[in-house]
């Protein structure tokens, strides 16, 4: 991938123009144009089968690796098309990365799962300052630093899913992507992921796809709402919860759309 031009508010972290995705006959994303500004959380809401997924995984080029999958319309990241012909797709998940709904860790110890990556990746640094690096900034350092070796699937659900962010973290990202990440988990842990996210928006940009109306307006700058696969509304997170354009928005938030 080219290198980002200068880091400036006037270039979006992310950029969707027009886009639409489809799986054979089902369109999935229909039309959707948005900007992510760099260094805000922003989060994507809507019922089941809205696009929230399908949006995140664009955004780092995930549905082209579904057979079918057909994406019309541009992304773009620090202004550089994803989809053009000298950006490399591996580079692109590297710089944004994502974590999914399910925790899913290695058979392996702690610190291998955070390792992990950027051994592949040909790091050359120190690892074990690494793997402290993210799981601190993942939340997960004081619960697991006496025990690096401890196998990840001893840790409890929570702590699964911030090794999982951790080991995302460690690869440098410039945008983290969390596909519902707290909707298997129990409130003291869920709270611990959204204290997390609080502190990681000071380094990244965090597009945060959710079906928790709450924890949108809890965690979020800016919200889009979703619904059918087109983009209803987006807008400052107080001003969609408290005044929405819409009356589709309005009536999803009320809770008339489960």
């Amino acid at each position: 991938m080219s290198a980002p031009p200068s880091r400036t508010d006037a270039v979006p972290a992310l950029a969707a123009d027009d886009l639409s995705v489809s799986f054979g006959p089902k369109t999935a994303l229909a039309g959707v144009t948005l900007s992510i500004p760099r260094g805000r959380v922003v989060s994507i809401i809507g019922p089941s089968a809205s696009g929230k997924t399908t949006l995140l995984r664009a955004f780092n080029r995930l549905n082209e690796l579904t057979p079918g999958a057909v994406t019309t319309g541009a992304v773009r990241f620090n202004g550089i098309d994803l989809h053009g012909g000298e950006v490399d797709p591996v580079e692109v998940r590297r710089r944004i990365g994502m974590v999914f709904q399910q925790a899913t860790v290695f058979p392996r110890s702690v610190f291998d799962n955070v390792a992990f990556g950027p051994r592949a990746s040909g790091y050359g640094g120190d690892l074990h300052e690494l793997a402290e690096e993210a799981l601190t900034a993942a939340g997960l350092w004081s619960e697991v630093a006496e025990d690096l070796d401890a196998p990840a699937l001893a840790l409890s659900s929570g702590q699964q899913q911030r090794l999982c962010i951790a080991r995302t973290l460690a690869l440098k990202p410039e945008v983290l992507l969390l596909d519902e990440p707290t909707s298997a988990l129990d409130p003291a842990a869920t709270a611990r992921i959204e204290s997390s996210i609080h502190a990681l928006k000071r380094d990244h940009t965090i597009v945060l796809a959710t079906h928790g109306r709450r924890q949108a307006a809890r965690l979020s700058d800016l919200t889009a709402y979703l619904a059918g696969g087109e983009l209803v509304e987006y807008g400052p997170t107080e001003t969609l919860f408290t005044n929405p354009r819409d009356p589709r928005t309005e009536s999803y938030l009320t809770g008339r759309i489960p």
